[in-house]
């Protein structure tokens, strides 16, 4: 049986800080905005990322930093 739809665009996510909109250029646009915040989401969730700081410009929305979650061997 064949699936429908788009294949899932897979990713690394990067070892520095990063925000979702590094993500973003660094994949050249191939997913949205919506779909990278969802996979952070998820990598939230799964304890494979954590919430760093949230930048506070003098315009426009806040921003949130992320970070990679060192694992354990």
């Amino acid at each position: 049986m064949k699936k429908k739809g788009r294949k899932p665009v897979m990713f690394d996510w990067p070892e520095s800080d990063f925000t979702a909109e590094d993500i973003q250029k660094s994949l050249g646009n191939k997913l949205s905005r919506v779909s990278i915040h969802t996979k952070i989401n998820n990598g939230l969730k799964k304890g494979e990322l954590k919430l760093v700081k949230k930048v506070k410009p003098s315009l426009g929305r806040p921003c949130s930093v992320y970070s990679k979650v060192p694992t354990t061997s």
